[in-house]
């Protein structure tokens, strides 16, 4: 090959490699990313942020309010040793108050909220307060915070740039009645010039589809770490951390299953070794197209067991929410035609079955005519 075919050689490669990259740029300004996705995380998120508030409302005065132990004082001196007294201590000591009114009235707002993005009402809106008090609840609950408090912040951040009311929300449901009666929604940009528009779908495009990134991302990283932290620990190398597990009452939702699963020790230890390198490997497995599917059912069926046998199932819900920023648009649309079919099943009437043929004057079957015209 001589140098100037080499040249030519490298120069289409390039060329492709570039035409490639911007393909992909483009496809990420013009197309959003799983949008059945981000409208099922948003579902998720809502749903258990609202269990949560009422399954806590017995005890929330203790928890966040007035009666709290954690005192106003004790919780400007917290503020102060991290570092959070600045501009923004106001938002994080929203709930920090003496009055029983005023808690219970953004507790109750909290609540109004966590249903609103659950059905998705005025999305936009509603995901930035939404997540406003969810970081007013997490700085003042700091003390007991759980994992899975952690988690539904951090998901609660980034769904503020997520277009999560593009289905399954109420909505998408105005849209489209407006579309039937001929109502096509228009933007207020437009009246700026369609060069506007255009530049303001791009961008909710572009922040939707890294909101959807940032999610997938920490998905990954509370995988990859939990793993490397697994792999450090005696008891996950040698395969009893399950059985230390399921010995210990303070994670005994069902003390006989526990025991069982503890009896059971080459059971307790290939689920351990199970658990460990699903997580380990779900990085570069849940990539593949194939093999997404069964690292997906194997990290469900793990959080199944976290949430009914370590009694966190907050924490195993919020982690299964976050999976789903992985299945495709084809896998909701399947879904979704799977539960119309088993809805509209009971609704089909058996057909009605046809008399006996009767032969008339002609000689012509008359019951073949009488089946035609039913």
């Amino acid at each position: 090959m001589t140098v100037r075919a080499a040249l030519a050689l490298g120069l289409d490669s390039a060329g492709g490699l570039g035409r490639q990259v911007a393909a992909t740029a483009r496809k990420l300004t013009l197309q959003p990313l799983a949008p059945y996705s981000a409208a099922a995380i948003r579902i998720g998120l809502g749903g258990l942020y609202l269990i949560h508030l009422l399954r806590e409302s017995v005890r929330a005065d203790r928890l966040w309010g007035p009666g709290s132990p954690f005192t106003a004082d004790l919780f400007d001196q917290t503020l102060k040793a991290r570092g959070w007294d600045g501009a923004f201590s106001w938002w994080y000591s929203l709930l920090v108050t003496d009055s029983a009114l005023v808690f219970w009235a953004w507790y109750a707002l909290a609540v109004v909220l966590s249903a609103l993005l659950m059905l998705g009402w005025r999305t936009r809106v509603v995901a930035v307060l939404f997540w406003f008090l969810v970081v007013a609840f997490y700085v003042r609950g700091s003390m007991a915070n759980s994992g899975w408090a952690l988690l539904s912040l951090l998901f609660a951040n980034y769904l503020v740039f997520v277009a999560s009311g593009r289905h399954w929300s109420l909505d998408a449901r105005r849209r489209a009645r407006r579309a039937e009666e001929g109502k096509a929604a228009r933007s207020k940009f437009v009246f700026w010039g369609e060069e506007t528009e255009e530049l303001r779908r791009r961008l909710v495009t572009i922040l939707h589809n890294g909101g959807m990134a940032m999610i997938a991302l920490q998905v990954m990283v509370i995988y990859g770490s939990a793993a490397m932290y697994k792999i450090q620990g005696e008891s996950w190398r040698n395969g009893t951390a399950l059985y230390y597990t399921m010995m210990y009452d303070d994670f005994s939702t069902f003390p006989e299953l526990s025991a069982w699963v503890a009896s059971h020790g080459t059971f307790a230890a290939l689920m351990a070794y199970v658990t460990v390198f699903s997580q380990m490997l779900f990085p570069a497995l849940v990539f593949n197209r194939r093999l997404k599917y069964c690292i997906l059912v194997v990290m469900l069926a793990t959080h199944i067991g976290i949430g009914v046998l370590m009694a966190l199932p907050m924490f195993s819900a919020i982690t299964i929410v976050g999976d789903l920023v992985f299945l495709p648009t084809t896998f909701w649309l399947a879904a979704s035609r799977l539960v119309r079919t088993a809805r509209a099943a009971p609704e089909e009437k058996p057909e009605a079955s046809l008399p006996p043929p009767r032969e008339g004057a002609d000689g012509q079957a008359k019951g073949a005519e009488v089946g035609s015209s039913a």
